[in-house]
C-alpha cells in the first residue's frame, strides 16, 4: 500500500493501511508528521504573537515548535506504552512510538487551536474547534495503538484513560 491510499485510511480510522506500510518507512513518516506538527503549532504561535516579537524570531519560534512536537510525543509515547504494556499489550516501545507519530496527522488540525488556546487569543467557536478537532486527533490515535498493541477495546480504553489523565496533569503543571 502507498503513503496517500493509508493516511486516507487512518484519518477515515481505520489504521490497517499503516501496517501494511513498509516499516522502513514508518521512522520516516513519523518524523514527517510530528514535524508537520510542531510546525504548525510553532507557525501558529508565532503568528499570534508577530506584535510582541516585532519580527525578531518569528522564524525562531516557528521552529522551535518542532522539538516541542517531538518532546510531547515522545513523553506520550512513553506514557501510553507503559499503561498499554501493564494491560498486557505487546508491541515494543518503538512500534508504539512510530505508529503514534504516524497517527500525528490527525492532530494537524488540532495544533493551531491549542495555540490559541495557549494565547488566550479564543472565542467559544475556538475552543469548540479545538475541542472537536482534539477528539478527532485522539479518536484516530486511539483507534491507531488499539490496533498495534491488539489490546481488547476496554483494556485500551482503560489504558489510555489513565494515560490522558496522567499527561493531562504534566501539562497542567506546565502550562
Amino acid at each position: 500500500m502507498n503513503y496517500p491510499a493509508a493516511m486516507i485510511r487512518l484519518v477515515r480510522l481505520d489504521p490497517s493501511g499503516v501496517r501494511q506500510l513498509s516499516l522502513n518507512y514508518l521512522p520516516w513518516i513519523c518524523i514527517f508528521h510530528v514535524s508537520m506538527l510542531g510546525l504548525i503549532y510553532g507557525g501558529t504561535a508565532a503568528f499570534l504573537s508577530r506584535d510582541l516579537l516585532l519580527g525578531q524570531g518569528i522564524v525562531r519560534l516557528t521552529l522551535a515548535g518542532i522539538p516541542v512536537a517531538f518532546l510531547m510525543h515522545a513523553g506520550a509515547a512513553l506514557f501510553i506504552w507503559v499503561f498499554l504494556k501493564a494491560l498486557g499489550g505487546n508491541a515494543a516501545f518503538l512500534t508504539g512510538y512510530f505508529f503514534m507519530g504516524v497517527a500525528a496527522i490527525a492532530l494537524w488540525p488540532a495544533a493551531p487551536f491549542l495555540a490559541m488556546v495557549q494565547v488566550r487569543a479564543s472565542s467559544p467557536i475556538m475552543l469548540t474547534a479545538f475541542i472537536l478537532t482534539g477528539v478527532y486527533g485522539l479518536a484516530v490515535t486511539f483507534r491507531t495503538i488499539h490496533h498495534a498493541f491488539g489490546l481488547s477495546t476496554t483494556r485500551t480504553i482503560i489504558a489510555l484513560s489513565a494515560a490522558v489523565i496522567y499527561i493531562g496533569c504534566f501539562l497542567y503543571l506546565w502550562m
